[in-house]
């Protein structure tokens, strides 16, 4: 049950949910404290960010109950695709989905059509999400997830706003969109680049080693900058998405409350971010600044940039500042 305060704002302007991300309780409370509706997290395996602190048992309960008592709701990431002995396996996947479900998590966001079917057979009460890792893009995506018993499907990052307006016109489930963060060089879901050069880091299994953030014949062909929103939040808002996602859960605290005010702010105030709020976010992390050209349709050289010994100073000199 959300607290008064988010029940009237969400009735008034029929926003969308901000979700936001957290590698670890502290993230965690810094965004409830920075205004997120929802914060999505995951435990020690199966989960897309292996290399984050991430949540133990305990630390899953204890983070559903923080967030339930401050009217916010906890999705639990099991966002990599599982081998049959992984599925099957006494103690598992199935035993760390029950503890979850105990704990009152309000859904599971996945990749694995197999891991959907078996969730969806033993916790049939348990929303489940189809991450972007699923890679669904078009409304013959949604259809199907929702034959599969999903409630919200996560929309690939490539998608343009005349895409998304069709999608969520019509979609048979809720639609996430991903407002800030890092972005792939390749199709959601699709990436194996890791994996080919890598052998054993499958972006797929959580282990990502970012081939795509390197160096190649002198230039760095295939590092895309972050995307932004923040300046398009009024027509987001008409496009009536359910939910808003901040990309993140290898970022500190600090990142996750800042990023989370001021989208909270735009929110709720109805209103695109100031060029001095663009710029601060671009400070608090950036790589040459920001890009929107999946969304804008504008796709081209300019989305492209790396992470500049500038952009760190910038990062430190902001760090933990409101």
């Amino acid at each position: 049950m959300l607290p008064t305060s988010l029940t009237y704002r969400n009735q008034m302007y029929k926003l969308p949910e901000l979700l936001a991300p957290a590698g670890s309780l502290d993230a965690l409370r810094a965004a409830i404290k920075g205004g997120a509706d929802s914060v999505y997290f995951g435990g020690r395996t199966a989960n897309a960010r292996n290399a984050a602190k991430n949540f133990s048992d305990e630390e899953i309960s204890y983070a559903v109950n923080l967030l339930h008592d401050n009217g916010r709701r906890a999705y639990i990431t099991l966002n990599i695709l599982h081998t049959d002995r992984e599925l099957n396996e006494p103690g598992g996947l199935l035993k760390f989905a029950e503890h979850c479900c105990k704990s009152g998590a309000d859904a599971f966001i996945i990749q694995d059509i197999g891991l959907s079917q078996i969730i969806k057979r033993y916790f049939p009460d348990i929303k489940l999400h189809a991450s972007t890792q699923a890679a669904g893009h078009n409304l013959h995506s949604a259809q199907r997830f929702f034959e599969l018993g999903f409630t919200r499907m996560v929309i690939a990052r490539e998608a343009d706003r005349e895409n998304l307006k069709y999608l969520i016109d019509n979609s048979p489930l809720e639609i996430e969109v991903f407002i800030h963060g890092a972005l792939c060089s390749s199709h959601s879901g699709r990436c194996f680049m890791s994996f080919a050069l890598g052998n054993t880091r499958s972006a797929n299994r959580g282990m990502c080693a970012q081939p795509c953030r390197l160096k190649y014949d002198g230039g760095y062909a295939l590092s895309l900058k972050d995307l932004c929103l923040a300046a398009h939040i009024k027509e987001i808002i008409d496009l009536s998405p359910a939910s808003l996602k901040i990309e993140g859960r290898m970022k500190p605290p600090d990142y996750v409350y800042n990023v989370c005010k001021i989208y909270r702010a735009c929110l709720d105030e109805n209103r695109n971010a100031t060029k001095q709020e663009i710029d601060f976010l671009a400070k608090i992390f950036s790589r040459q600044g920001f890009t929107d050209g999946y969304f804008t349709g504008n796709r081209g050289a300019g989305m492209y940039g790396i992470r500049t010994e500038e952009n760190k100073a910038e990062s430190k000199k902001y760090k933990n500042k409101p």
